[in-house]
């Protein structure tokens, strides 16, 4: 007794599903790049905010290396602080020296530089509060005792800021149309894929098939087509901010997987709902069709 063949699988239908993840890695690649390009603008924000020092300028100096600990312990405790570098007049006025070619200590006795605690702000609470809270900490700062005055680049920072919120809207309309793009693209895909077996629904549908027997492996078929085009998008993705990290050293080069799993779960979600709901859709529209529709 001969054994029942076992009924492959048309070159065709392969051909089809290969072309189909392709075509929805190509589309979930250009959101992971959105994504990321997002995170690294973001980045980038906050990079340049942080690059800037603010100098406190004390009224007195320090009387020994102990006191000068203790200020730099007073001031790391700060949340907008991340590092604390004191600033000797003596040093650099030594170095200013050496800079103009002029030994001017000669003739001043002592240096005629205040002594400065350099801080150095904290990415994460600069991120959080921005410029305008950087201003407030500052007004406090100033009312702290043995301080004369705090300078910073307050203008150039919010110059910068501006610059950056400018960007927002056409930025956002800009996503929203190839968000769009994204969608529909995914849509026509997996249209495409199904409308090859248009015929097969049919016959499905007049051999008694409930819709929702018939639809589930469609839709399970182009979620795995999702899957499949998450992860090659995902690969992408990688290989282009991989590319992109030598001319960004700074931006980067806290990235690691925390930052790639949001855009591994952003991709694969996307692949799953829209290739899943899509294939929902293209089922659906041939399900009690007439038969001059599916010719």
């Amino acid at each position: 007794m001969k054994s029942p063949r076992r009924v492959s699988r048309s070159r065709a239908h392969d051909f089809s599903a290969l072309s189909t993840s392709i075509g929805v890695a190509l589309t979930l690649a250009l959101m992971g790049a959105m994504v990321a390009g997002a995170m690294v603008i973001r980045d980038l924000r906050v990079e340049w905010m942080t690059s800037v020092r603010v100098e406190v300028v004390l009224s007195t100096i320090p009387a020994n290396d102990m006191a000068i600990e203790g200020l730099r312990e007073q001031w790391g405790a700060q949340p907008a602080v991340a590092k604390v570098r004191y600033l000797d007049p003596n040093e650099e006025a030594l170095a200013l020296e050496q800079e103009l070619g002029e030994p001017f200590m000669e003739f001043l006795g002592n240096s005629p530089l205040p002594s400065v605690l350099e801080l150095e702000l904290d990415k994460a609470w600069m991120a959080e509060n921005g410029v305008t809270g950087l201003e407030r900490e500052i007004q406090e700062w100033e009312m702290e005792q043995g301080v004369e005055r705090v300078a910073f680049p307050g203008a150039l920072l919010r110059r910068l800021d501006r610059g950056f919120d400018d960007w927002v809207v056409p930025g956002t309309a800009l996503v929203l149309v190839l968000m769009a793009i994204v969608v529909a693209q995914i849509m026509n895909v997996v249209r495409l894929s199904v409308f090859g077996r248009r015929f097969l629904i049919r016959s499905m549908e007049l051999v008694g098939a409930p819709p929702h027997r018939i639809r589930r492996p469609f839709i399970v078929e182009a979620m795995g087509y999702g899957v499949i085009g998450g992860l090659l998008a995902y690969g992408a993705v990688v290989l282009l901010l991989s590319g992109v990290r030598p001319f960004l050293p700074g931006v980067m080069a806290d990235w690691g997987g925390s930052e790639l799993a949001v855009v591994l779960w952003v991709q694969l979600s996307a692949g799953l709902v829209l290739t899943g709901l899509s294939a929902r859709w293209a089922v659906s529209r041939y399900l009690g069709a007439r038969l001059d529709r599916l010719v």
